[in-house]
């Protein structure tokens, strides 16, 4: 009876272990299909590499700056329009010949002219 089940248990042994090594009929040879252990075929990327973010050390005067600069060039335009005045090139109101009107006066002779309330001048 020994022999008997000593035979046994080596058929059994032998069976399970060749059972542990095959896998199952059901499952297909191709390793390309996702399974748990890798749930999705990995997707090589062959294109360019984003370039990393560094973050600025300090403080950044961006804001000042340009507020410097808005204030020169409205002063460069300032004087521009102050050298323009000063020369007579500004408006017609600066030339000599209107005296501040919107045309220039009509010169009356001398007996008629009359006091102007705009330049304060007789003409």
């Amino acid at each position: 009876m020994k022999p008997l089940v000593w035979l046994i248990g080596l058929l059994t042994s032998t069976t399970l272990v060749y059972a542990q090594n095959n896998p199952p009929a059901n499952q297909p040879a191709d390793k390309g299909f996702p399974n748990s252990l890798q749930p999705v075929n990995p997707v090589k990327y062959n294109g360019p590499k984003k370039a990393k973010k560094t973050k600025k050390k300090g403080v950044t005067h961006d804001a000042r700056n340009e507020y410097y600069d808005r204030i020169e060039a409205n002063w460069r335009d300032r004087e521009k329009r102050e050298k323009k005045k000063s020369m007579g090139e500004a408006t017609d109101y600066m030339k000599p010949p209107y005296f501040g009107h919107k045309k220039p006066p009509k010169i009356r002779p001398i007996g008629k002219r009359k006091y102007c309330k705009i330049c304060g001048i007789r003409h």
